[in-house]
């Protein structure tokens, strides 16, 4: 719990884990950010935004999106999608609702949660309603970026074994670096901005149960909290500065077994940014399965294996993804819901063979009973792997053997998916992390006529954001 003896100057200054993180916060600026966050932070904005046109026609989200029109309030930001505005916080509500829908928003692999679902919208509703520029935007994005990943990581990836969701605990954070940021809360406004957001963390795990879609509103309410927090801050309210690491704070209430690490919260802070590691989903379901599904594409690509030629498929993986996504096995093998589908790796393989990359449309009521799918699905099964489990956050080990029913079997293994910005694959070529994303915003807005002539619009106004006086022109690609 240590936390003195740190590499950054904030840190060193500090006496708690906010004060630390507040100091960043306030002092996050694009003129001294490294050229490679910025141009992340931009990418990251594309990616969610057209994600959250693509969630905006689901319907969890219409019923989020018609409550929010009924309760109103002021038109002070953008509801994505949509032809009205509402209050900033409604505004973040909905629209972190809207962006986890599909499943296609971006990842932290060590941290294990979302941080575009939550911190953009926020950063977006806020932005609107402070006028603030595009600079003063894609600062308060990457401060949130930066702050719920660092929290997230204290956690070692374990968040999921108390039964929480990580995305909507620390969520609230990263909320409120944004929203403060852009707010131009000081230091002593944003520690106890801090502190009122994180009594409002909550997201539990138990949406897995049936398939339900509380999970779709953690994101929105952790931006929604974050807001209130930071709002009521600037009006004086108080909130404590030990919210992290104190004796009744965040990180024992939140934590599995009691085990955390709070130095890696403030390691490097101010010096690295960890949210540059943060991923994009090039596929419409759960993390946990990408490098499964790039393993099974990589055998039936090699090896021009067909659907029919298929006996069986076994994936071995490690256990924290084999008890989320192979069990319960009467969901996981009859999904009874969109959501069940979205978590389930015997459906997502199943897709990936007879379909290529799972999408959007490979994940609605329809689809998800389609008998074809289900058939393939009961020939795949899952081994958990203790070995591979030690390698978790850092690493999702996986390994995907296809039989044929000639007898031959074919084997791919893999540990870090696309999408993930330490994939060999971008280190190779460190512009095809962009040209992909280009790649998932085509296939998006190609589904959504109303928005695809926009498409050059959207990514010259989020490249383009650091000289932007205002958001007026991204918000108007946004809206119908």
């Amino acid at each position: 719990m240590n936390i003195a003896g740190l590499p950054s100057k904030a840190t060193r200054q500090s006496s708690t884990i906010s004060q630390a993180l507040a100091a960043f916060v306030a002092q996050c600026d694009v003129d001294t950010m490294p050229a490679a966050v910025l141009a992340r932070a931009k990418l990251n904005v594309l990616d969610t935004l057209v994600v959250a046109l693509a969630g905006a026609n689901s319907r969890s989200s219409q019923i989020v999106i018609d409550l929010v029109k009924e309760l109103g309030g002021r038109a002070q930001s953008t509801v994505i999608g949509q032809s009205f505005k509402t209050s900033v916080a409604l505004a973040a509500l909905a629209n972190g609702a809207i962006t986890h829908a599909v499943e296609l928003d971006d990842d932290h692999r060590t941290s294990v949660l979302h941080p575009g679902t939550v911190v953009i919208p926020a950063a977006l509703a806020m932005a609107e309603y402070c006028r603030a520029d595009g600079r003063t935007f894609l600062a308060g994005v990457i401060a949130g970026y930066e702050v719920m990943t660092r929290i997230g990581d204290a956690f070692l990836g374990q968040q999921y074994y108390e039964g929480f969701h990580s995305t909507g605990t620390c969520g609230v954070f990263g909320a409120a670096a944004a929203a403060g940021r852009i707010l131009g809360l000081d230091q002593d406004k944003l520690v106890t901005a801090f502190g009122i957001a994180g009594t409002q963390a909550a997201g539990l795990g138990e949406w897995a149960a049936d398939g339900s879609w509380i999970k779709r509103l953690h994101p929105g309410k952790s931006a929604e909290a974050g807001i209130l927090a930071v709002m009521l801050a600037q009006r004086g309210f108080t909130g404590p500065s030990t919210i992290l690491e104190g004796e009744q704070g965040f990180l024992k209430a939140f934590s599995h077994n009691r085990q955390w690490d709070a130095g890696v919260i403030l390691e490097g802070l101010g010096a690295t940014y960890r949210g540059h590691g943060t991923s994009f989903k090039p596929y419409a379901c759960c993390r946990f399965s990408h490098q499964v599904v790039d393993a099974a594409l990589a055998v039936i690509s090699k090896h021009q294996v067909r659907p029919d030629d298929v006996s069986d498929v076994l994936v071995r993986i490690h256990t924290t993804a084999y008890e989320k996504l192979f069990q319960p096995e009467a969901r996981r093998y009859r999904p009874q819901s969109v959501v069940d589908a979205q978590f389930s790796i015997p459906y997502i393989i199943a897709t990936a063979i007879l379909h290529g990359r799972p999408m959007p449309q490979h994940f609605t009521d329809a689809a998800i009973r389609d008998p074809q799918v289900l058939s393939m699905a009961g020939r795949i099964k899952g081994e958990p792997d203790d070995e591979y489990e030690k390698q978790y956050p850092l690493r999702y080990p996986t390994l995907v053997s296809i039989r044929l029913k000639s007898g031959q079997e074919y084997s791919e293994y893999c540990d870090l998916p696309s999408g993930d910005p330490e994939n060999p694959a971008y280190q190779k070529n460190p512009e095809l992390f962009g040209q992909e994303i280009l790649v998932k915003v085509d296939a998006l807005l190609a589904s959504l006529p109303q928005y695809a002539s926009r498409r050059a619009g959207l990514v010259t106004s989020t490249s383009h954001l650091d000289q932007t006086p205002n958001l007026d022109g991204l918000t108007e690609l946004l809206r119908p």
